[in-house]
C-alpha cells in the first residue's frame, strides 16, 4: 500500500490520512464491503488515477481547433526567493513535479513544458476541476431548457428525497454554491468513499441535511453529484459524458478524446465531482471559454449570462483561507483573487487552469504535488511580464 499523501482539494481540504486503528478498521469492515479495500489500497489520488477506475469516452470535436502557436517564445523569469530556490522558470517546474506546464496569451500557445512521461496526447485527472466543468454543464442545460432555473428544488428531479428532512428546502443553486446544508465534509472519510464507491447513487444519497439551505458554506462534491442525477433524469436515454461531448467538449474544438471516470462498469455513473480526464492543451480552452464570454471558435457553448454569474463573488461562502492564502469563492466552482483580476479552477495537488481575461492570458499546470509553491502567486509573477 502506498504511503497517505497530504490533499488539499479544491477547498484547500487535506485528505483524511489512514492511520493504524482506522486502517485496521477498514479491513475489518472490508469483510462486508470492497469500498474500504479500495480506499485502502488506492489511498491519495495520483495522476493514474484515470487507470483506477472504468470510464466512459467523450470524444473528440468533429471540428477540432488546433492552438495557434509561435516560434518566439517568451522569457519568463523568476524574482526574489523563487529565484534563489529554483533558479529558473524550468528549474522550478523540475524541482515541483510539474507534468504540463502552458502559457496561451491572446489565445495563442506561447510556453508549453512537459516531464515524467506526460506529452501533449497524455490524459490527465483534473479532479475537483471536475465541479467547475460540472458547474458550466448546468448552464448549458438551463440554455437547453432541460433545467428551468438554478431555483428549482433538488426534489422536483430527485423525489425520492422528498421525504428526508430538509431536502425540500435544497435547491439546484444551493447545489451548485456549495451551501445546500448537507453534512458532507470532503475532508473526512467521506470524501474518501464518495471518490472510491462503485455504487454512487447509493452514496450521494447517504448524507443528511444539517444546516438550513443556503446559511452556511462547506466545501464536499456530494451537491455536485446529485447534480449528476439531476442531468441525467432530463438527458433521455444519453449519458451525462455524450450530453457533455455534445454540448461542450464539441463546441470547443477539442482535439483529443477525454473521459468521465466511472463509479462501475455495472452502475455506470460519472464522477461528475471529481472524474474528468484530458489533455493538457484542452484544458486550456476552458480558461479560453471564459476569457471570450462563453464563446468558442465563434460558436456560443453557454450564455454570457452563466459566465457573469459563475464569476460573482459567493457571499455565502465569502473570504476563504486555501492552500493559496485568502481567495473568495466565485458562486459557480471558480475562485476569484483577492484584487478581483484573475480567477482559477483548481484540483487536487495542484492542478490549476489560471485566467488573467484582462491580459486575454491562460495558464495550465499539472503535476504530481503543489511542491511548496504558491501557483496562483507564481501565475501573477509571470503575467506581470507578458
Amino acid at each position: 500500500m502506498r504511503g497517505a499523501r497530504r490533499r488539499r482539494g479544491s477547498g484547500g481540504h487535506a485528505w483524511p490520512r489512514l492511520t493504524a486503528l482506522a486502517a485496521l478498521g477498514a479491513l475489518a469492515l472490508a469483510a462486508s464491503s470492497c469500498l474500504y479495500a479500495r480506499i485502502l489500497y488506492f489511498n491519495a489520488p495520483s495522476l493514474a488515477a484515470p487507470s483506477h477506475f472504468a470510464s466512459r469516452t467523450v470524444h473528440a470535436s468533429l471540428r477540432p481547433s488546433a492552438l495557434r502557436t509561435t516560434a518566439h517564445e517568451p522569457a519568463l523569469a523568476l524574482g526574489g526567493d523563487r529565484r534563489a530556490r529554483f533558479g529558473s522558470l524550468d528549474g522550478l517546474l523540475a524541482t515541483t513535479r510539474t507534468r504540463a506546464f502552458l502559457v496561451l496569451l491572446d489565445d495563442t500557445l506561447v510556453y508549453e513544458r512537459y516531464s515524467g512521461g506526460v506529452d501533449a496526447q497524455t490524459r490527465l485527472p483534473c479532479f475537483s476541476m471536475s465541479k467547475t466543468l460540472a458547474a458550466l454543464l448546468v448552464g448549458c442545460a438551463i440554455d437547453d431548457g432541460l433545467i428551468a432555473s438554478t431555483g428549482q428544488p433538488l426534489i422536483e428531479f430527485v423525489p425520492e428525497l422528498a421525504s428526508r428532512a430538509g431536502y425540500r428546502d435544497v435547491t439546484l443553486e444551493h447545489l451548485l454554491r456549495m451551501s445546500s446544508g448537507i453534512d458532507f465534509a470532503e475532508a473526512s472519510t467521506a470524501g474518501a468513499a464518495l471518490y472510491y464507491t462503485t455504487d454512487l447513487r447509493t452514496q450521494m444519497y447517504a448524507y443528511d441535511v444539517r444546516w438550513a439551505p443556503g446559511t452556511r458554506y462547506l466545501y464536499g462534491g456530494v451537491g455536485i453529484q446529485l447534480l449528476w442525477d439531476v442531468l441525467d433524469r432530463r438527458l433521455e436515454g444519453r449519458t451525462v459524458s455524450q450530453y457533455f461531448e455534445q454540448r461542450v467538449w464539441d463546441r470547443l474544438g477539442a482535439e483529443s478524446d477525454a473521459s468521465w471516470s466511472l463509479d462501475s462498469e455495472a452502475s455506470g455513473i460519472e464522477k461528475l465531482f471529481a472524474g474528468f480526464n484530458a489533455t493538457a492543451r484542452d484544458y486550456a480552452r476552458l480558461g479560453l471559454l471564459f476569457v471570450h464570454g462563453g464563446v468558442a471558435n465563434g460558436q456560443r457553448v453557454v450564455s454570457h449570462d452563466w459566465v457573469v454569474r459563475s464569476l460573482e463573488p459567493d457571499p455565502v461562502a465569502g473570504t476563504l483561507q486555501t492552500s493559496e492564502g485568502s481567495v473568495r469563492r466565485g458562486k459557480y466552482q471558480w475562485f476569484l483573487t483577492m484584487d478581483g483580476c484573475c480567477y482559477f479552477a483548481k484540483g487536487y495537488e495542484g492542478q490549476y487552469v489560471y485566467v488573467h481575461a484582462a491580459k486575454d492570458l491562460v495558464f495550465v499546470r499539472f503535476g504530481e504535488e503543489y511542491g511548496g509553491v504558491d501557483w496562483p502567486s507564481l501565475f501573477a509573477e509571470l503575467a506581470a511580464q507578458l
